[in-house]
């Protein structure tokens, strides 16, 4: 594993007194941090739909760019299952905020490259990078829910 996606290194135990505070309060962090991450994540993947009709105004057809589309779905199935393995062994919170700017990086590229949306082919493979990226998202975040929520709070939250 890369150095600097290693686990974070142990902390000492803080003093009894400060715990309930100092927990609800990182609980909190931890939810809104994961739940902003990943539906930032959500909406980097769903963009493309939006650029779909000018693209098809551009000559494209909707089977050709439902085939580049397809590219998300496959790729993020595959990550999900590949990069949650990784992210079981490394620093979560890097591993999320990663792939997110990734993913970003990917899809601005896609969007402000001219060639990059000039074939089906350049656009699958773009597509495909972009939910590769994706499946790094889920994993890391339900990883650090895990360690902060109970089985039955995980539901409610």
């Amino acid at each position: 594993m890369l150095g600097f996606l290693s686990p974070p290194a142990h902390q000492e135990q803080i003093a009894s007194k400060d715990v309930d505070e100092s927990y609800k309060k990182l609980r909190i962090q931890v939810l809104l941090g994961v739940i902003v991450g990943y539906a930032a994540y959500y909406l980097i993947r769903k963009n493309f739909s939006l650029a779909m009709p000018d693209l098809i105004e551009q000559g494209f057809t909707k089977s050709e760019l439902g085939l580049a589309l397809s590219a998300v779905s496959f790729a993020y199935g595959f990550s999900k299952f590949l990069m949650g393995n990784l992210s079981d062994r490394s620093d979560a919170r890097k591993f999320m905020s990663i792939g997110l700017i990734l993913s970003a990086l990917t899809m601005i590229f896609m969007g402000t490259v001219p060639f990059a949306t000039a074939t089906v082919t350049s656009m699958f493979a773009l597509l495909f990078l972009n939910g590769w990226f994706q499946g790094m998202g889920y994993p890391a975040g339900s990883r650090v829910m895990t360690h902060w929520f109970s089985v039955r709070e995980r539901g409610v939250k």
